[in-house]
Parts: structure tokens; C-alpha cells; sequence
């Protein structure tokens, strides 16, 4: 094994260590020569020697000293070799003109250390120096190789490695920055701490990019094989560049490289790069092995569809009235949870008039039986009848865009201003709100059912005070009777709270919080105001994510609620693609719901993984007016590269024979359906992704409900 130390020495010409031909200010000038100081012999005593004379240089010893002194006077010894006093080795032929070229020992080398050396091949020489190594060879010369030079090319195997020889000193670069050096069959480049070697395809395809002043910069790794061993790469400062026999050498870098880096590089779905990358208007394509990769989006296919696009309601306009709100919020009787408390009573007070909860004898009576005494009529569009009907547990009621709750059998005792009890009146406390995929904004009923009135009661009035936290009173306006009206036995008053849309930064979510506080007061001097009852709600995400009519826009729904995405029978073959595929165990269902992705970039990686675009599988599964659907969806974090699961298909009539059909919990499934329903299905999920606000990471399940199979090929 051959060792060779490349220790600091304290000469103040070790500076300059890294120039090819480039000398030190106490060095002769390049190519005359180094000549060693003599004394003539008349000069000296008999018997005397240098060292007797001179104080020996560091690093030497005095026997070290007079043994070059002994070579250097033996003229005739060693035909076309130098001895450099007080190094006892002999540095010979074209490796010494070289270190003499270079100042000898005023040079960065510095002494020599070793006589000429055959290298282990025993083909070319070496003469080792304190700083590093000359090496020769006939058809490259000789030639210095230190420093990070010197350690690339041990890296790589001395001359016995892919580099061979040296061919030539090092030479900065146009840059005046790094500096490279040549050999046999590659170069090595070095910028400020390391060196790295380039050779073959991969340098030359470095070279039509630019070199070091190209897009990719300098190396930043030697050359590497790959872990499948067909291919090779290298690391640049701003891309890479891989090789295989069968397609050649292309660079990969910026956005296209971090995106081919998610996806597992050439193991990943895309496989090996074919060609250089393009640009597509704003965008950049490469063509790899297996498919077509874009940045930041992958070009779509002809017939595979991506399940983010379809039309919807995008244009249309944002809701104003309660009307708009309910039919925008479809208030269903599934998918209902609760959630939050939905309001309190402050604490009854001695001697004021106060709410019982539960005291009333008898429930109020129900809406319809009550007149509209004072409010908007909004025909119960805030508070459906299946928000009444569960016994009150003082708990919003939610869906994915509408939340209520109810108060029922509540009574105040009126009180004069003693504290005696003079009179009772019943009442309910019914609230809805609803929100938008459209519109930032939401509308709040809340609705107070008076029922029997008993005793002396005074002059009651409803006092309210609406509060959108965190903002103004210019944030929300009313609908209904003032506050601190009048009230009556067995009537009702309603009030509409238009919480409005607030300015927001696009791609932000918040969560508002709407609260609404309220008592029964009284105009008669001896009768007490009621204590005070505070309803608020946070349960509402708006977010502004999504791009509508090409501008953001704000929407709002409850994330506690998970939505369903339905299949039915408008899309039938991949509506049964999806059935089979949960019915085989994957997620989807009840109780394992996916979760939405809305990373391009991954979505694409996904899509790559389970519907190839180009290559042996693309083309075994080709049948006319067919395209791959994949599911779980790409478009979410189940999709086929992330399962972390085998991919399978379900029938023999999904035309995959690439794939088993087969069953279990983690992977994807592929099946070929009519191209046409496919990009359908794609339409009304991304539609359904946007009625929903169905955000990155949220949660959704799916029903499939008239499904069919494709045909048998």
C-alpha cells in the first residue's frame, strides 16, 4: 500500500501550494533551473563538512546532511540526477527538470524525500517531496500532484484508477476562483475546499452545459455508480448529471431534480433521465424512462386525467342572502357531530332575575304554532327540524358548512328589586350559522321562542350585542328588531347576524370566533334585568386556498366534519373500481378515510407510480377509449408512491396483467376504465374538493352506489 503524508512545513513558500507552474518570490524564474549553493574545496578545511558550516535546515539531520553532501560530490554517480543539500535522495531526469522548473526547494514541493520510485504498475516514476508527489509518465510527462488534487486522485485510485496519469499542472480557472488539472482520462476540478474528478460522458455533457460557469456550476462529487449498477452519476453545486449506456448523459437540476429527488431518483416511478430538459411556457419538461416529468407540474397525458381539474362553480357568484347561504350549505340530515359548548349563563346574582335551565313545566310551544312577532321569517332554513329533535345537551350540532343548537325548556324567575320573586316567563334559545365554499362570510339566526308568561313580569325587552372577536362593530351588521325591543308571551324574536368576509392574505387559514351575548331586560322600574347568557362558536376554518375564476377566494366550513365524496352511476366503471378497491382493503370507507394532497409535485409522483406514461407497462396496457385510473386517488397522501403497499388491480377485465390481482390494507390499485368516465371522475372530485374546501391533509370517505364493470377486452 502506498503511503504518502503531505505535512505542513513551516517555509513561508508553502503559500503559493496550489499553482501549477507558479512559483514562490525566492524561487528562480521557471525554467532556469535550481542550482545548489557550493564552496569551493580550496575553501574548505580538510576533514570539515557543510553541516560543520551551516545550521542543517529543520526536518534534517546532521548524518541526513553530510550524506547529500557525500552524493553531491559523487558528480558522476548518477548520470542526469540532482541532489538538493540537505536531503541524502537523488531527484532525476524529467522529474527533476520539473522540480527545478518549479524552484526546487524554494518551490511549494520543498525538499525532496524519497529517490526516484517505479511506480506500482512498473510503468511510470515518482519522486516524493515533502509536500507532495512529481509524477511521470511517457505519454503525459511529469508533473506535480498535491493538495486536494492529490487526495481526488487517491480517491480514485492513483494512477491505477479511471484517472490514469497526470497531464498536466494545475491551471486557474477563467473564473480566477478554482482551479482544475488534467490527466489521462479525466479532470479534476477544485473551488476553494475540495476537488472532485469529471471524465467521460458525464464530463463532456458538463463541458456543452458550460463547464464550471454553466447552470450547474462546479462538482461537488467524483463520479459514482449507481445502486442498481447500470447507470452512473455526479454531483454538481446546482444539478446533477446521470449516464446509462442505453440513453446517455443528461443534466438534472433545479426544480425537475428536487421533484425526480422526492421521487427516489432513478429507482422512483420516473426512471433514468433520456434526454435534456425543455422548456413549456413558464414550466420545464424532461422525458425520463418511464414518463414525461414537469415543473412544477407534469404535462397531462391524453386520457389520463387529473383527478384536480373538471369545471365547477367557480364563476359563479358569492351568496348574500340567507337563502343563498342555505342552498350553498345543502342542509342534509348526514355526516352530523357535535362539537364545542355551545353557550353559558353568567351566574345567577342574589336578587336579580334569573334563568333556570330545565325548570319550565312544559316545553314552548314549536315555531309554527308561534306568530312572527318581530325578525326575519327565514322558514327554518338556519335550524332544520333534525336540529331539534336530539334532547339539548348544550352542543353545537355540526355539518361541513352549517352549525346549530338549541336551548330548550329554559325559564327566567323576574324579581322585583328586593329579590323577591314576582312572575316567570318560559322561553327557547335556537341558533343556526351557515357558511360558504364561495364566500368568507357567514349568516347567524338567532332566534329567542317566548312562551307563557306568569305573574308580574314587568315590561321585558331582549337586549343583544352581537361580537366578531378580534374585529369592530363594522364587522358584522343585523337583520331583525334593535336591540332592547319588547317582548311578549307565545311570540318570537329573530335576528340575522351577517358575519362579513374579512380581508386575508391568499393562502392563509383562520378560524373566526362569533359570539353573540344576551338577556331579558325591563323597562319597569321595580322588576330586575335577567342575567346574561353568552353564546359563541370557533368551529368554522375559512381559509383562502383555493383559486377561483382566477383569483383566491375565501371559504368557510366546519373541519370537524368529514364530507363524502359520492360515485354513482354517472361514472359506473370507475365508481365499481373504487367499490372493489375498498372492498380489497384499502382505505376509503368508513372509518379510514383519505386525506387530501395538494402538492403538485407529489400528486404527480403518485401518478407516475401507478399509471406510467411511457415504456413496456404504458404500452401492455393500451386498449382503445380506455385510460388508467388508479386508486386511492393520486391526489392524496394513500396515493400509489406513498402507500407504502405493492401495487395490484382487481378483475382480469382491468386489462393489468402487470399487476396481481390481490388483496390487503397498504398499496394502490390499477385498473384500465372508459377514458371518458375517467376524466368525468376527475372533474367531480376536484369540484367536490372545492364545495367542500377540502384542504391539504383534511380528512374525506366515499360511497359508491351504481357501479359496473369494464367490458372483457
Amino acid at each position: 500500500m502506498r503511503r504518502l503524508l503531505l505535512p505542513v512545513v513551516l517555509a513561508v513558500a508553502m503559500v503559493v501550494a496550489m499553482a501549477g507552474g507558479t512559483t514562490v518570490a525566492n524561487a528562480v524564474p521557471a525554467g532556469a533551473g535550481w542550482r545548489p549553493t557550493a564552496v569551493p574545496r580550496s575553501e574548505v578545511a580538510a576533514g570539515e563538512m557543510r553541516s560543520d558550516r551551516e545550521e542543517v535546515p529543520a526536518g534534517f539531520s546532521k548524518a541526513e546532511a553530510d550524506r547529500a553532501e557525500t552524493l553531491e560530490a559523487r558528480r558522476d554517480a548518477a548520470p542526469g540526477c540532482q541532489v538538493y543539500w540537505p536531503a541524502p535522495y537523488e531527484v532525476c531526469g524529467a522529474i527533476r527538470d520539473k522540480y527545478n522548473e518549479l524552484g526546487g526547494p524554494n518551490s511549494f514541493l520543498s525538499f525532496p524525500k524519497s529517490n526516484e520510485l517505479t511506480n506500482p504498475g512498473g510503468y511510470g516514476k515518482r519522486t516524493e517531496f515533502v509536500n507532495g508527489p512529481i509524477y511521470w509518465s511517457p505519454q503525459g510527462g511529469a508533473h506535480p500532484v498535491v493538495n486536494h488534487f492529490f487526495a481526488a486522485w487517491a480517491r480514485n485510485g492513483y494512477e491505477a484508477g479511471p484517472l490514469g496519469y497526470p497531464t498536466s499542472d494545475e491551471i486557474v480557472n477563467p473564473d480566477n476562483i478554482g482551479r482544475r488539472q488534467y490527466f489521462e482520462h479525466a479532470t479534476i476540478y477544485w473551488k476553494l475546499n475540495e476537488a472532485y474528478a469529471v471524465r467521460g460522458a458525464i464530463r463532456d455533457k458538463w463541458g456543452e452545459a458550460g463547464w464550471e460557469s454553466g447552470y450547474l456550476g462546479y462538482p461537488v462529487s467524483d463520479e459514482f455508480a449507481t445502486p442498481d449498477g447500470i447507470g452512473r452519476g455526479a454531483r454538481f453545486e446546482h444539478g446533477m448529471i446521470y449516464w446509462t449506456d442505453a440513453y446517455g448523459a443528461h443534466p438534472v437540476s433545479g426544480g425537475l431534480l428536487d421533484k425526480w429527488t422526492l421521487s427516489g431518483y432513478e429507482r422512483g416511478p420516473y426512471g433514468y433521465p433520456v434526454a435534456d430538459q425543455r422548456p413549456r411556457g413558464s414550466s420545464w419538461d424532461q422525458d425520463f424512462q418511464f414518463g414525461t416529468m414537469g415543473f412544477p407540474t407534469d404535462p397531462v397525458a391524453a386520457g389520463v386525467p387529473d383527478d384536480e381539474g373538471g369545471d365547477t362553480d367557480v364563476d359563479e357568484p358569492e351568496p348574500v342572502t340567507w337563502q343563498d347561504f342555505a342552498d350553498d350549505a345543502g342542509l342534509g340530515v348526514s355526516a352530523r357531530v357535535t362539537q364545542d359548548k355551545a353557550g353559558s349563563l353568567d351566574p345567577c346574582r342574589p336578587g336579580e332575575s334569573c334563568t333556570e335551565e330545565g325548570a319550565a313545566t312544559a316545553a314552548p310551544r314549536t315555531v309554527r304554532d308561534l306568530p312572527i312577532a318581530d325578525g326575519p321569517d327565514t322558514q327554518g332554513r338556519f335550524i332544520p327540524e333534525w336540529c331539534t329533535r336530539d334532547p339539548f345537551d348544550s352542543r353545537w350540532k355540526v355539518q361541513r358548512k352549517h352549525a346549530c343548537a338549541t336551548w330548550s325548556n329554559l325559564a327566567v324567575k323576574v324579581r322585583d328589586t328586593k329579590g323577591a320573586e314576582i312572575g316567570r316567563m318560559e322561553y327557547a334559545v335556537k341558533s343556526g350559522i351557515l357558511s360558504s365554499h364561495k364566500s368568507g362570510a357567514l349568516q347567524q339566526e338567532f332566534r329567542v321562542e317566548f312562551g307563557n308568561f306568569t305573574g308580574e313580569v314587568g315590561k321585558p325587552t331582549l337586549v343583544y350585542q352581537p361580537t366578531y372577536l378580534g374585529y369592530g362593530t363594522g364587522a358584522y351588521s343585523v337583520d331583525g328588531p334593535a336591540s332592547g325591543s319588547p317582548v311578549s308571551p307565545n311570540s318570537v324574536k329573530t335576528f340575522v347576524v351577517t358575519w362579513k368576509q374579512q380581508t386575508k392574505p391568499d393562502n392563509t387559514q383562520w378560524s373566526p370566533g362569533l359570539q353573540i351575548t344576551w338577556n331579558l331586560g325591563n323597562l319597569a322600574p321595580n322588576v330586575t334585568a335577567s342575567n346574561s347568557g353568552t353564546y359563541r362558536y370557533s368551529g368554522f376554518r375559512c381559509d383562502s386556498t383555493f383559486k377561483m375564476a382566477r383569483k383566491y377566494r375565501q371559504g368557510c366550513v366546519v373541519p370537524g366534519s368529514t364530507p363524502t365524496f359520492e360515485l354513482t352511476a354517472l361514472v359506473p366503471e370507475q365508481t365499481w373500481h373504487v367499490q372493489e378497491a375498498i372492498r380489497s382493503g384499502l382505505p376509503g370507507g368508513a372509518g379510514r378515510p383519505l386525506s387530501r394532497l395538494t402538492d403538485q409535485v407529489k400528486r404527480d409522483i403518485n401518478r407516475q407510480m401507478s399509471c406510467p406514461r411511457s415504456g413496456p407497462v404504458y404500452a401492455a396496457r393500451q386498449l382503445p377509449g380506455r385510460s388508467c385510473d388508479e386508486y386511492p386517488f393520486a391526489s392524496t397522501y394513500q396515493g400509489s408512491a406513498l402507500s407504502n403497499g405493492p401495487g395490484r388491480t382487481v378483475h382480469e377485465y382491468c386489462h393489468v396483467a402487470d399487476l396481481p390481482i390481490a388483496t390487503g390494507s397498504t398499496g394502490y390499485s390499477v385498473c384500465m376504465i372508459d377514458a371518458g368516465q375517467n376524466s368525468r371522475s376527475g372533474s367531480l372530485l376536484g369540484a367536490f374538493y372545492r364545495t367542500q374546501r377540502v384542504v391539504d391533509q383534511d380528512d374525506f370517505t366515499l360511497t359508491t352506489t351504481g357501479g359496473a364493470p369494464p367490458a372483457k377486452p
